[in-house]
């Protein structure tokens, strides 16, 4: 996913700050804490790469252009034919394949080997595809059996959005004399054994076979990618210093602190340091006489001596 997608600077700091009103809302955090520092506390990312990521699901979702498919088998003569359809995904890859039958043999195959990305539903598909395919040139009537019932109900769909269902239903409108039927998985059919063995010998033996990832699967990898552009921008930003040495990777799940939790760790509460920095007060000092930073008061301060953590290391220190 590119960074920009044409949005400027100014329109991501015109984001932020709408963004930041409601980051603040929720975190009760005084209005000078970091955004960059609330958004990773809230695991919120950004509201620009939110925007992006979603624009470019939805580009790449209109986008998707429907495959050709070709394949062919020699005309049979008259008998009891039957095509027999499965997909397979494991560890190793996904497979789809079909067998038809004819009185009870074995007459022809085919097997797709699809990327490991692919599901297990675009195999069951595609087998169904494939199978229409080759039922299409054999003019008679022909019983195309699956037990991807999913596979079913999305053809059933007239609003499918999967250009190869699609590609299924204009075909089944075109031959009339090609069947669907569902039949229940692993009950000794001969046919159905048999696909089921071929998708997955396809998964290593089958022929290479191009087929667009799913959009669940494009779907991660967008995120992914504006989850490491929001990484980026947190590791090399300018504010939010010392909640980035608490919390150094910016995640979608929110930290889950309270709102006093987050003023110590973002420095920004009624602290003599931070108030001194905002020219709120003419020093920093605490009662006692010692600089009044969080640490301070977490770790030395006599009036908070029954509260004192552990001293963090150097590179914990605000």
């Amino acid at each position: 996913m590119e960074q920009e997608h044409n949005m400027t600077s100014q329109v991501q700091k015109n984001l932020d700050s709408i963004q930041r009103l409601f980051l603040l809302y929720i975190t009760g955090a005084y209005r000078t804490t970091p955004t960059a520092a609330l958004q990773v506390v809230t695991g919120l990312q950004p509201l620009y790469l939110q925007i992006q990521q979603e624009a470019t699901y939805a580009r790449v979702a209109r986008s998707r252009s429907s495959s050709n498919f070709f394949t062919k088998i020699t005309e049979t003569q008259e008998s009891r034919l039957y095509i027999y359809t499965d997909g397979s995904k494991t560890d190793e890859g996904t497979g789809s394949a079909y067998c038809i039958l004819e009185n009870y043999g074995i007459i022809a195959s085919w097997q797709g080997k699809l990327h490991r990305s692919n599901s297990v539903f675009q195999a069951a598909i595609l087998a169904i595809r494939m199978a229409i395919e080759a039922a299409s040139s054999l003019h008679r009537p022909i019983k195309i059996r699956t037990d991807s019932l999913s596979s079913l109900m999305a053809i059933l769909n007239p609003k499918s959005h999967y250009s190869i269902v699609r590609e299924i239903q204009t075909l089944l409108l075109s031959h009339k004399h090609i069947h669907l039927r569902w039949l229940k998985a692993h009950v000794g059919y001969l046919g159905n054994e048999c696909a089921d063995q071929l998708a997955k010998e396809a998964i290593t033996k089958g022929d290479p076979f191009l087929l667009p990832k799913p959009l669940s699967y494009l779907k991660a990898e967008i995120k992914s990618a504006a989850l490491s552009i929001w990484q980026d921008n947190w590791d090399n930003g300018e504010t939010g210093r010392s909640t980035h040495d608490i919390v150094p990777r910016a995640s979608n799940k929110p930290v889950g602190w309270k709102r006093e939790e987050i003023m110590f760790v973002t420095g920004h509460g009624p602290f003599p340091s931070y108030l001194l920095r905002f020219n709120l007060r003419t020093h920093d000092n605490c009662s006692c006489g010692e600089k009044g930073d969080p640490i301070h008061y977490a770790t030395k301060c006599p009036f908070t001596l029954s509260w004192h953590l552990q001293t963090p290391t150097v590179s914990l220190k605000l």
